[in-house]
């Protein structure tokens, strides 16, 4: 199932599952409260990791539902298990210091384990008709054709304007872009601004008439319906009210962990790693 779920939340860990309502596998996940998520990888496809997950939500978008679940464990072979400890020490060791106390615990294995398939890192768009804000976002994935999710951190500028114009445009961009999408990520704090202070596109969005980012490829116009909120975040369920191909991709631009990256190098798995 692994390659069929949306990685939505870190603070908890929330992860989507979208399926068709009333087939076989909307009435196991209906059944139950808590399942299994096994994340596998390699020529032999064992399993690498494992999340268990709680339920938390449900919604019916068109001829889909999505489940939604909070992480509750999480396990996995990146590392041998006294290196994860050796690892775990020097991480609590460096918080104590700096005061930094973001993810404790399993909470952040868990993420790790998230973070073990490529997450795609898009450009959203969001203006009020004359300014308008860039900024990186990959906590969101599609709920079939009609539909999209999307997750902010409710303590963000970018989640305040989302919720108030209610209209983005999700841009997917070629990985050379990276240093340039990567530059965005402050902007989760920063208000909307003249159109003059962003490098863009040529191209503009073909219903909203939004300025685009840099190397977009492709792009979704989406229409905010919806949002409820799960820990730090607000999980925002969209409209699709456009898709639009301006060329296509030649290498997707997407982020995984650290530790799964390592993992890949030992296995000797052929990977192409853009350092930022």
């Amino acid at each position: 199932m692994s390659a069929n779920h949306l990685f939505l939340g870190y603070k908890p860990l929330i992860i989507g599952i979208v399926v068709k309502t009333g087939d076989a596998t909307f009435n196991l996940l209906k059944s139950e409260v808590v399942i299994g998520l096994n994340f596998k990888s390699g020529s032999d496809e064992s399993d690498v990791a494992q999340l268990s997950l709680k339920k938390i939500n449900q919604i019916k978008l068109g001829e889909h539902s999505v489940f939604f679940y909070e992480g509750v464990n999480g396990i996995h072979t990146f590392f041998s298990p006294i290196h994860q400890w050796i690892n775990q020490r020097i991480e609590k060791k460096i918080k104590a210091e700096t005061g930094n106390a973001d993810l404790d615990g399993n909470v952040y294995d868990q993420v790790r384990i998230a973070y073990s398939i490529p997450r795609t890192i898009s450009v959203v768009t969001v203006s009020d008709g004359s300014n308008l804000n860039l900024f990186p976002a990959d906590l969101h994935g599609p709920a079939g054709k009609s539909f999209y999710i999307s997750s902010l951190r409710m303590n963000g500028l970018a989640n305040v304007q989302v919720e108030k114009y209610r209209r983005i445009v999700l841009s997917e961009v070629n990985a050379d872009q990276f240093r340039k999408v990567y530059a965005l990520g402050k902007n989760h704090m920063k208000g909307l601004r003249d159109k003059n202070e962003f490098e863009l596109d040529i191209n503009s969005s073909e219903d909203f008439g939004f300025p685009l980012p840099p190397g977009v490829k492709r792009y979704r116009e989406l229409s905010q319906i919806n949002s409820f909120d799960h820990g730090i975040h607000r999980i925002h369920i969209y409209d699709v009210c456009n898709e639009h191909e301006i060329s296509g991709l030649d290498s997707e631009l997407a982020h995984i962990h650290s530790y799964y990256a390592q993992w890949r190098l030992k296995k000797r798995l052929a990977t192409t790693f853009l350092i930022r």
